[in-house]
């Protein structure tokens, strides 16, 4: 059904500023590189099908768009990394954020999921994740990691194959529950690919296919000309108490240090005025943690 070759268009590329983006590739290249991401992966699911060659080039298309991940990246992946070896999990998964929410902590879905990933205040309550009228922590990028990483683990010890526990992640485990009972004979994702929601029949391949390109993105002559949005890196920064009411905007001017930066750092904040409590934190530069030290 997926393993028919799928003929490379020769000579078609994407001029991008300075270089010229490669937006195809040969099929047979193509298996070959799935094969050498397959190897060094946990999962084992990076596997060559017309379906995930044509969801390659598709984002090998979007210039703009992965110049843009390439650039988040930089503060992201070590936070997901180090969340996901702790829970044991496969360090591939960070992409899936990519698919969910283009690494943007604040994006809303037309369902009502929320943050980097897509928590429904249903289940980002069963994971801890608070919402109030003071901030919503599925925009929290650490704490709805860990959520993440707790959840994605349910879903593996529940189904034990990571393309169902995609599927499981976008559809909800009772649809993959349902689909795997009306179909005893079939036990993998492509096997039962049919019988998914549409969103889902491509959630898998996007997965798959932003993995190659995160892995082989210079490749195709892609670099990153988005500069960060974030000054400091994951691990240059650190969780402090929030002891007295204060205004985030006027807390940031006391750092010497733009608004903007502050609530990159601290988007799950919804409103500027903090109230006192140990139960409120703000993620700080180390170097402001000091400043602030300093002169306080």
């Amino acid at each position: 059904m997926f393993g028919g070759k799928k003929k490379s268009l020769s000579g078609k590329k994407l001029y991008h500023k300075k270089n010229i983006v490669i937006i195809n590739i040969d099929s047979e290249e193509l298996k070959l590189r799935f094969n050498f991401i397959n190897q060094k992966s946990q999962m084992k699911i990076f596997k060559y099908n017309s379906i995930v060659h044509a969801s390659v080039e598709s984002y090998l298309r979007m210039g703009k768009y992965i110049g843009r991940i390439i650039s988040l990246s930089d503060f992201y992946f070590p936070m997901f990394e180090e969340k996901l070896e702790h829970y044991r999990l496969p360090k591939e998964l960070k992409y899936l954020a990519v698919i969910e929410s283009n690494l943007n902590p604040i994006i809303t879905s037309k369902a009502g999921a929320q943050g980097i990933w897509q928590f429904m205040p249903e289940t980002g309550k069963i994971y801890d994740l608070n919402i109030n009228n003071i901030y919503d922590e599925r925009n929290d990028p650490v704490k709805s990691t860990e959520a993440a990483c707790r959840y994605l683990k349910f879903l593996y010890q529940k189904i034990g194959n990571w393309e169902l526990v995609l599927a499981a992640y976008n559809a909800g485990p009772g649809t993959v529950d349902k689909i795997l009972q009306n179909h005893r004979n079939r036990k993998d994702f492509w096997g039962l690919w049919e019988f998914f929601p549409k969103e889902t029949q491509n959630y898998i391949p996007k997965f798959i296919a932003i993995n190659y390109v995160m892995n082989y993105y210079k490749e195709h002559n892609f670099s990153s000309h988005y500069s960060s949005p974030y000054k400091y890196k994951y691990k240059e920064t650190v969780l402090i108490p929030i002891k007295e009411k204060i205004s985030l905007k006027f807390f940031a001017y006391s750092l010497n240090m733009s608004y903007q930066d502050l609530i990159l750092l601290n988007p799950q904040y919804i409103v500027d005025m903090i109230p006192p409590g140990n139960k409120f934190f703000l993620r700080l530069p180390k170097n402001k943690v000091f400043f602030l030290k300093k002169n306080h």
